[in-house]
């Protein structure tokens, strides 16, 4: 059985902004499938709660079910988070010489964070960590802390990661197309 190369599964296109690289959210459908399964119990059980506290009942039942409310909200936020990323998400990178752009977004709404170009040091392609939680977190989105992807650069004191659903071979293709839109590395 021949097995032909893959291709890349980001794209790249000039733009008058410099450099636009798309990089999609991988995609596990098992998780997906399984966490949007998981939301419908979550709502029957997020109906139930809050239908219960709306008819009353004694202070320490009401003060355990908003607590447990609370709790039980924020993990369906998670999960829909998680099968949204999944489904619609991206990372976009824009390079140029004044600046690289790091979007996340899903469905076209999203948070920039913007690096100045001349504080860039050290763009390379990095090896997945051997964590034994590195490949569940491509599977949410990467919107707080410094990334977790296989790009990473010094910044200031910091080492910032992107492209989160990227492989190794994917990081290293990326970095040789970034590295001429932005100012000498060094």
């Amino acid at each position: 059985m021949d097995i032909q190369p893959q291709a890349a599964r980001f794209h790249t296109e000039a733009t008058a902004d410099g450099l636009k690289v798309v990089i999609p959210a991988r995609r596990n459908w098992v998780t997906v499938l399984f966490l949007s399964a998981w939301l419908g119990g979550w709502a029957m059980g997020e109906t139930n709660v809050a239908g219960q506290l709306l008819h009353g009942g004694g202070k320490t039942a009401a003060a355990f079910l908003v607590f447990w409310l609370v709790a039980w909200t924020l993990g369906g936020i998670f999960a829909l988070g998680s099968v949204l990323w999944q489904l619609a998400g991206r990372e976009v990178l824009t390079a140029n010489s004044t600046a690289l752009i790091h979007r996340v977004e899903i469905f076209g709404l999203g948070v920039n964070r913007s690096y100045a170009a001349s504080g860039i040091k050290n763009l390379r392609a990095t090896e997945r960590p051997a964590s034994p939680t590195s490949n569940q977190r491509v599977l949410f989105p990467p919107l707080f802390g410094a990334g977790h992807g296989l790009i990473a650069f010094d910044y200031g004191a910091r080492t910032i990661r992107t492209g989160s659903s990227l492989d190794e071979a994917e990081a290293k293709l990326l970095v040789s197309s970034l590295a001429p839109h932005l100012p000498r590395q060094l």
